[in-house]
């Protein structure tokens, strides 16, 4: 019984996924699963320093090292690197393997050029990034926490490769699992290391967790036969390629970055506080924007890419189509559910003796503006993955540079000259991603030859109507048990409370997207029945268009 468990588990392990809907289940949970040990994890950091200082510099300090790991990984490899690798693989595996050397070389050269800069000016970037608010000792901290966390990037970046390279082989279990052991290690950090060191705890986990989210990869790159020679070849044929493509990506991940960092700073001017509020805040609205969006986008790259370069655009076009309203179906109704239980939700999640209740209002207020563009994000997501398959990676960067600047501008407007709260960060956001989204999908439409009206638009309407009545049914309870029957100053009547409410609107929504004859209702329960993990299924490098 025991042997034959393990043998399974080990199958769904070492399996590929075939569809996109079954990696996007694959990555999606693994995930969901991430997402809940990060929250775990900030549940913990308000538990230890609550809206203080020192951790207001620790997430200051994590911004260049973020910003440096997203603009190689973010930047070339998942979505430059992956579509090119892909196309070489179907053509002449030696060349691709060729080229998946020099890209490694080539990245870890470039990072530790840049690792070298940011350790060097380490004490200015922090006085910059905190818009000089901080004083010396914090400067002295955040300069201490941001070298030691530059160091872990670099073993991402290499775990990062490993993942592309696994996934153009349609293996998304194990890669998926990567930043659930990496959140492992972090929490590790904080429970064990706090104690002793401090805020240096959790910096001393993301060096732990990085070291775990490469070696949980490493048994499959025997399967797929990868072996790594060193080698810095500009004129290979796949590097070339690469080169002529990352610019415009780099750019456009650069922007993102330098958008995070700038809204970090923004929150500085309100208050050092507001910087954790602001945080906490992005991340509760970050799970289902990377639970939905991101495995939804990361799942159907590969099969874009293909079609794209079998220059098949009605293929193109119904994949496109079927993954977007598959994502849409799960991102609206998570936008309704983070906005109407925004309070109970951040309760139970940062809740803590140092994380008092004005900490709790602030939070779930900028969490409610941040909640109307969860669709938008999520589907900016797949939008930018189209593009990027057509080989168009220009497009994306202008469109969100300008979105960006709106975004910028309307923050700094708000809180500068109209004196409103960090909130209206929150919202200067919110108003930019449905831009960027809307502009997006007319710019694709186009290029493609024009989508069906119908059904690009029609199961959107439903969605939406389903999520709207999913939301009537959310609120009804909560005021009910909230006056009448719990005491939400407790955890246990919370939970209930919170648990109760988030079934009335499950179910809800489950009848009204059943009763208007939503599509995506019946592709996901399809996709459960035939989940089979002692199934076994054959390697191909060809992705196949299956959506069901």
């Amino acid at each position: 019984m025991v042997s034959k468990f393990i043998k399974n588990g080990s199958n769904l392990l070492m399996k590929t996924q075939k569809t996109i809907l079954s990696a996007a289940f694959v990555i999606a949970f693994t995930y969901g699963l991430s997402a809940i040990l990060s929250l775990v994890r900030s549940r913990l950091l308000a538990g230890f320093f609550g809206t203080g200082d020192e951790l207001a510099v620790f997430y200051t300090a994590d911004k260049i090292p973020s910003f440096v790991y997203s603009l190689l990984v973010v930047g070339t490899i998942s979505t430059v690197f992956i579509p090119v690798f892909t196309n070489l693989l179907k053509h002449d595996k030696k060349a691709a393997w060729r080229t998946a050397s020099a890209m490694i070389s080539i990245s870890v050269l470039v990072f530790v050029v840049l690792g070298v800069l940011v350790y060097i000016f380490a004490p200015n970037l922090i006085r910059l990034l905190s818009v000089w608010r901080f004083d010396e000792e914090q400067v002295l901290l955040g300069t201490r926490l941001m070298r030691l966390m530059i160091s872990a990037q670099l073993i991402l970046i290499i775990s990062s490769f490993v993942t592309s390279l696994l996934q153009s082989f349609k293996y998304f279990v194990l890669p998926a699992l990567a930043p659930v052991v990496y959140n492992l290690g972090m929490i590790g950090g904080i429970l064990f290391l706090t104690p002793q060191f401090g805020i240096f705890g959790p910096a001393y986990g993301v060096l732990i967790g990085a070291v775990l989210h490469l070696l949980v990869q490493l048994p499959l790159l025997k399967r797929i036969e990868f072996k790594y020679k060193f080698a810095l070849n500009l004129s290979d044929k796949g590097i070339r390629e690469i080169i002529s493509l990352v610019p415009p990506r780099i750019f456009g991940s650069a922007l993102v970055q330098v958008s995070s960092i700038v809204n970090n700073s923004i929150a500085i001017l309100v208050s050092t506080s507001s910087v954790v509020v602001f945080r906490f805040a992005d991340q509760l609205q970050s799970f289902p924007v990377n639970l939905f969006g991101a495995s939804m986008a990361l799942a159907a790259l590969p099969t874009l890419s293909f079609e794209a370069d079998e220059q098949d655009k009605e293929k193109f076009k119904k994949t496109f189509l079927t993954s977007f309203h598959q994502m849409l179906f799960l991102a609206i109704p998570a936008s309704v559910i983070l906005l109407v239980l925004r309070v109970p939700l951040v309760r139970l999640v940062f809740g803590a003796a140092n994380f008092p209740w004005e900490a709790t209002v602030s939070t779930a207020y900028v969490l409610a503006f941040f909640s109307f563009s969860i669709f938008a994000q999520s589907s900016v997501y797949l939008l930018t993955r189209a593009f990027f398959a057509l080989k168009d990676t220009a497009t994306p960067v202008k469109v969100n540079f300008f979105t960006i600047l709106l975004s910028t501008g309307l923050s700094l407007f708000f809180i500068n000259v109209l004196g409103w709260g960090v909130w209206a960060v929150a919202f200067s956001y919110s108003i930019a991603a449905i831009l960027d989204a809307l502009v997006l999908l007319l710019i694709l439409n186009k290029k493609v030859g024009g989508f069906d009206a119908g059904k690009l638009i029609t199961p959107f309407t439903k969605i939406s109507y389903s999520a709207v009545l999913m939301g009537i049914s959310l609120y009804a309870p909560l005021k009910l048990l909230d006056q009448l029957v719990f005491d939400t100053t407790r955890t246990v009547p919370l939970i209930l409370l919170t648990g109760i409410a988030g079934l009335a609107g499950t179910v809800s929504y489950l009848f009204f997207t059943l009763l208007f004859k939503v599509e995506e209702i019946e592709l996901f329960y399809r996709l459960i029945r035939k989940l089979n993990i002692t199934k076994k299924t054959v390697v191909s490098n060809i992705p196949e268009a299956i959506t069901e």
